[in-house]
């Protein structure tokens, strides 16, 4: 049986595996890939090993989405092995041929008088193949600088272009929060940010507090958002009958910050408890 694993082997270049269960294997291993034209090394992120998966359909959707942020290939990669101590020192012998390959690559551009950033440099494990992923405000024509390095690696050569989150996933940083960028540690897939989520959070509208490195709307902005939706809906609550473990009552207040609300007891001295939003149930639908 098979089952589908995510494979970095480079900051933004991220691999749909597939593999055999007889691997037995974990998140945070090495493994070697092997992809239709090369083979490259890199580390699993996360396992899908909750049920097999069928090799032909697998790898026609593969090919039907062999873009974005994942190597082309008509067929899915297949990690063949767990990474070796040899495996592991091949793998640092292109990390500097990379870095080489990177600073020849930035001389080109500049002698093409292309508008662009080279962010990063990738070699694959059998060097068959060299990843250039570049920044830039629009379209660049790159023809004459793929062919230049082509001829000078003496290799395939793939520019890839890539957006702003992207860049900011790739070279990594530190946020506002003190920690580093969410989207170079755990967030492996960009998610869609919208201003209203700043809005119904209560968040001030200012670009340079809700923005990002990047320039774009921050990627945290939607870890809590659900969660305030549903405190808001409460404001629309005030006045509706509800009960509490201490009896019938009417909604007086909410505090979303706090997540407690104030109920209105059905008694004959009006007692006005505070209580944990949890403990509060509405008769009506919500």
């Amino acid at each position: 049986m098979k089952y589908t694993y995510e494979v970095s082997v480079a900051p933004g270049l991220i691999y749909e595996c597939l593999a055999d269960e007889n691997l037995h294997l974990k998140e945070a291993e090495e493994v070697v890939v092997k992809c239709d034209r090369y083979q490259d090394i890199g580390v699993i992120d996360s396992c899908h090993d909750e049920s097999p998966v069928d090799e032909k359909q697998a790898d026609e959707r593969y090919a039907e989405n062999a873009r974005g942020r994942r190597i082309e290939g008509e067929r899915m990669p297949r990690i063949l092995r767990r990474a070796t101590l040899l495996d592991k020192s091949k793998a640092h012998e292109n990390e500097v041929r990379a870095k080489s390959m990177h600073r020849s690559a930035m001389k080109r551009i500049t002698d093409h008088k292309l508008d662009m950033k080279l962010i990063s440099t990738h070699s694959s494990f059998d060097r068959r193949l060299v990843v250039f992923q570049f920044a830039a405000e629009g379209r660049i024509d790159f023809r004459g600088l793929l062919r230049d390095l082509s001829q000078e690696f003496h290799t395939r050569v793939e520019l890839r272009q890539v957006g702003v989150r992207d860049e900011a996933s790739i070279q990594g940083g530190i946020g506002l929060c003190g920690r580093a960028f969410c989207c170079c540690t755990f967030l492996k897939r960009f998610i869609s940010i919208n201003v209203k989520m700043a809005k119904q959070q209560g968040l001030s509208l200012n670009p340079s507090n809700i923005s990002g490195a990047c320039g774009r709307l921050k990627c945290c902005l939607e870890y809590e958002v659900d969660w305030y939706r549903e405190m808001h809906g409460m404001d629309s609550k005030i006045g509706a009958p509800c009960r509490t473990p201490q009896g019938p009552g009417t909604l007086v207040e909410c505090n979303s910050q706090l997540h407690k609300v104030r109920v209105k007891l059905n008694r004959e001295d009006g007692a006005v408890v505070e209580l944990d939003r949890s403990e509060v149930q509405f008769d009506t639908p919500r």
